[in-house]
């Protein structure tokens, strides 16, 4: 019995949305998941792969290209999420062969790391290197911050991406691991209608940018802010009521001197892959010297299934 590994077609679509759904449990978000990847601009077809053996799909792989911040530089990275394998298929080496597969294809095409959230025990195999980064947050009390007296906020439309754009690149582009949206207002709007993507507004121009869990009002997801005076601004409007927030900035967002030191955890699942030598080897070793603090990934909007 021949197992292929080969980039999956449209005919494949199905059969890749019932693996996944019976590889996590009868659930359907990961099947979800890869069906939304596809529409992304950047979606790679060679990099979404199926194993096939005699003519039937038992196991599927999704690599996602995404430009990584690494060293205060870009870097063409891949997302591995998911990777599934039918239940009748499973201890059988598939799924380390199609991680193999998709690392040899990435690395083909240029991509110099894979990273992902994955099981702590497994992918180390496949030479995933753990804790290299992790979820900061700054506590910012109610007290002190601005009335949002003036400021208007409403969710974010295509003529805003160029201000939006140039929000990020002044909070984010310093931080390790910070992946850059693109220049597309998917990346900007959450597809969970529970999250609530908002632009800031204070005289008629935009001074920053939250997304936010309904359930979750004073912990966004993403805070972008103009200046210094904006993010105040900013978390005065979401503070309404005297809520102490939780704001996911980086010791290297430019808006973290604005309201402390944060919090930096790194955790086993947070994992990376150096596909060729170069950025993360070096970021690696300053994260190990003590000399650089644990990079922060915020997911694309894609990901917010909760």
């Amino acid at each position: 019995m021949t197992l292929i590994i080969r980039p999956e077609t449209p005919a494949d679509y199905g059969d890749v949305g019932l693996i996944n759904v019976r590889a996590f449990g009868e659930r359907l978000d990961e099947s979800l998941l890869v069906a939304c990847l596809r529409q992304r601009p950047g979606f790679d077809p060679d990099l979404s792969l199926v194993a096939e053996r005699d003519g039937r799909v038992l196991g599927h792989i999704m690599f996602t290209p995404l430009t990584l911040r690494m060293l205060d530089a870009d870097l063409n990275a891949v997302l591995l999420a998911p990777v599934a394998v039918d239940p009748s298929a499973q201890g059988q080496g598939l799924g380390a062969t199609l991680v193999q597969e998709g690392h040899a294809i990435a690395r083909r095409k240029g991509y110099s790391l894979s990273f992902l959230v994955g099981h702590p025990t497994y992918y180390p195999r496949f030479g995933y290197v753990q804790h290299v980064y992790g979820p900061p947050v700054i506590t910012v009390a109610a007290a002190g911050l601005p009335a949002p007296d003036g400021i208007t906020s409403r969710p974010p439309r295509e003529a805003d991406l160029p201000v939006l754009m140039a929000l990020w690149e002044r909070e984010e582009s310093a931080v390790d691991f910070a992946i850059r949206p693109g220049a597309f207002l998917l990346d900007w709007l959450s597809i969970n209608t529970a999250i609530e993507s908002r632009v800031h507004i204070l005289a008629g121009e935009i001074i920053g940018y939250t997304r936010t869990a309904l359930r979750e009002p004073t912990k966004p997801r993403m805070f972008l802010a103009r200046d210094a005076q904006a993010a105040r601004r900013v978390a005065g409007a979401l503070a309404v009521g005297g809520r102490t927030l939780y704001l996911p900035l980086h010791v290297r967002s430019a808006s973290a001197s604005v309201f402390g030191e944060p919090v930096q955890q790194t955790w086993d699942a947070a994992m990376a892959c150096p596909l060729a030598s170069g950025a993360f080897d070096e970021y690696h070793a300053q994260l190990l010297a003590g000399q650089r603090p644990p990079g922060r990934v915020i997911w694309p909007t894609v990901f917010e299934w909760e």
